[in-house]
C-alpha cells in the first residue's frame, strides 16, 4: 500500500514580519502575529513540510518546549485553514504527471491524484485549421493528455473531452477563448459570430497570439477536467466570461459576455453593457464635463444625468442603446410612464416646500438662469406628473408618485441639459436602481435622494398600470 505524505503546496510563499509571518497560498493568504520568534520556526518547519510528512507524524514532538509547541500548532491550523497543505503519495507512479504538472496540481487541486486520474483518462479531441489547433494540440501534449488532431476548414478552435468543450478563435491582432460548455448547453453560432465581430478577429493568426489562444483553450478545457475552478472564477458575476488576447503589446483579461440572464445586481449588467471589449456599447466617459451641480456622462454621442457618477454612467448607456431600462423593474417603469405622459390631469402646486424639488428648479431657473415654466398636474391620487417648458419646446417630463419627486427628477434632468449645453427633451424616473449608501441617522430625503424613491416602485407601478387601461 503507497504511504501518504502530507506536503506544503508548492506554490506557498512565506514573508517575516516584524511580529511573525505572512504566508501566501493560491487563493488565499494570511499574516500569523506572535513574534519575530515566528520565523524562526517557519525555518525550521518548511523544509519538513516541502520534503513531506506521514499523516500520523505530523504534529509536535513530545518534550518540545511549550512556546516552541504553540508556534508549531498556530502554523500548523493556519496552514491547514487557508488549505495550503496536501496529501501526496510518498512515491510517484510511473504513470504519473511531469515534475511540472504534478507541482501544478499539488499547488491548487484539493485531490491531486484524482485530478491526474481524470486527466489521464480523458480523451481530448482538437479540431480547427492552422497555429491556434497545432498550438493546442502542443499544449495538450505538454500537459500529457492523450488527444488526437483534426485540422478542421473552419477558423474556429474546438478543444472537446467528453461532456466538456471549449471554443476560441484567432486573428492577426486579437484572439478569444469563451468559457467551457457543459453537456448541451453550447455557446451557439450566433453568439460567436457577435463575439469575433465585436472583437474584429480578422487577418491570419500570429504565432505567440495563436500560442497564447491555443494554450489557454486547454487550460480552461484541463480545469474542468481535472475539477478545478475556471481561470475566471475569481470575478464574482453570473454573465460568461471570455478570455480576451491583443497583441501589442501582447496581453491577456476576462471580460463578460452578455448571454443568459440578467445578472441580479443591475450595475453587474451595467458594467457588461459598457465592456470595453464584448459590451454593447463603449464605456461611459466623464472627460471634461462639468460635475457640478449633477452629474454628467456621455456613452458615444449620448447624454447621461444623474446625482451620482454612477447613475450618470447608466443613464448614458441607456441613452445610448435606446433601452427603458437596465434591469426588468427599471425597464417596466420607464414604458408605463411613457404610456401615461400625455395625460392631463388637476394642476397641484404642494411641491413648493420641498427642499429636494426647490434645489433643482433653482438650479435650472437661477443658476443656469433658463427662463423655463413648469406645470405639474395630478393624474390620479398617487400619479403626478411634471413638465418643464422654455417656449414652445419641452426641456424635460416625469411621471412619479409624488409632485415632489415628479418636480425633482423633471428639473435635475432640465438641469442636466443645460448644464451639458445640450437641446432636446430628457427624461428620468425612480425606477432606476441607486446604489444603496450608508446614511446617518439625521439624513433627511433631502440627502438621501433619489435612493429611497425606487423602494415604492412597484407599488406606483401598479397605480400606472391601473391609469393606463382607463
Amino acid at each position: 500500500m503507497t504511504s501518504v505524505l502530507v506536503r506544503l503546496r508548492p506554490v506557498v510563499q512565506a514573508t517575516p514580519t516584524a511580529d511573525g509571518l505572512h504566508l501566501r497560498g493560491w487563493s488565499s493568504n494570511c499574516t500569523i502575529t506572535g513574534g519575530a520568534a515566528l520565523w524562526r520556526v517557519w525555518q525550521r518547519l518548511a523544509p519538513q513540510l516541502t520534503a513531506g510528512v506521514p499523516a500520523a507524524e505530523l504534529g509536535v514532538p513530545d518534550g518540545t518546549a511549550p512556546a516552541v509547541r504553540a508556534a508549531v500548532e498556530l502554523i500548523l491550523a493556519q496552514l491547514r485553514e487557508h488549505d495550503m497543505l496536501v496529501s501526496m503519495p510518498a512515491e510517484q507512479s510511473p504513470d504519473g504527471p511531469s515534475a511540472e504538472v504534478a507541482d501544478w496540481l499539488a499547488s491548487v487541486a484539493p485531490d491531486p491524484v484524482g485530478a491526474w486520474g481524470r486527466l489521464r483518462s480523458a480523451a481530448v479531441v482538437i479540431s480547427g485549421s492552422g497555429l491556434p489547433a497545432e498550438m493546442a494540440a502542443r499544449a495538450a501534449d505538454a500537459v500529457g493528455l492523450r488527444n488526437s488532431y483534426s485540422d478542421g476548414n473552419t477558423d474556429e478552435l474546438v478543444v472537446s473531452a467528453g461532456a466538456f468543450s471549449v471554443s476560441a478563435g484567432c486573428g492577426a491582432e486579437v484572439g478569444y477563448v469563451l468559457p467551457v460548455a457543459e453537456g448541451l448547453v453550447l455557446f451557439n453560432t450566433e453568439v460567436i459570430m457577435h463575439v469575433t465581430a465585436r472583437l474584429g478577429v480578422t487577418g491570419e493568426p500570429t504565432g505567440v497570439l495563436a500560442a497564447l489562444i491555443g494554450s489557454a483553450a486547454v487550460h480552461r478545457l484541463v480545469c474542468a477536467l481535472a475539477g478545478l475552478p475556471d481561470p475566471a472564477t475569481e470575478f464574482k458575476t453570473s454573465y460568461p466570461m471570455a478570455l480576451v488576447a491583443r497583441t501589442g503589446p501582447l496581453r491577456a483579461t476576462y471580460h463578460p459576455m452578455l448571454t443568459g440572464p440578467r445578472h441580479p445586481d443591475p450595475w453587474h449588467t451595467l458594467d457588461a453593457l459598457t465592456d470595453p471589449e464584448l459590451g454593447e456599447v463603449g464605456p461611459p466617459e466623464f472627460g471634461t464635463l462639468p460635475q457640478v451641480p449633477a452629474k454628467l456622462a456621455t456613452c458615444g454621442d449620448a447624454l447621461g444625468i444623474g446625482t451620482t457618477a454612477d447613475a450618470a454612467r447608466l443613464n448614458a448607456t441607456l441613452n445610448a442603446l435606446d433601452a427603458d431600462g437596465v434591469d426588468d423593474l427599471h425597464a417596466r417603469g420607464t414604458a408605463l410612464r411613457r404610456a401615461v405622459r400625455h395625460r392631463t390631469g388637476r394642476p397641484v402646486r404642494s411641491w413648493t416646500a420641498d427642499p429636494t424639488a426647490r434645489r433643482w428648479w433653482k438650479a435650472l431657473t437661477e443658476r443656469f438662469a433658463v427662463p423655463a415654466t413648469l406645470r405639474v398636474e395630478q393624474l390620479a391620487p398617487s400619479v403626478h406628473k411634471a413638465e418643464i417648458h422654455h417656449g414652445d419646446r419641452l426641456l424635460s417630463w416625469a411621471v412619479e408618485a409624488t409632485p415632489q419627486d415628479a418636480v425633482a427628477f423633471a428639473a435635475l434632468a432640465a438641469t442636466g441639459q443645460a448644464q451639458a449645453g445640450r437641446d432636446g427633451t430628457a427624461h428620468l424616473n425612480g425606477a432606476a436602481p441607486h446604489h444603496a449608501g450608508d446614511h446617518p441617522g439625521w439624513a433627511t430625503r433631502a440627502w438621501r435622494w433619489p435612493a429611497g424613491v425606487r423602494t415604492t416602485e412597484e407599488a406606483f407601478q401598479q397605480a400606472l398600470a391601473a391609469l393606463d387601461e382607463r
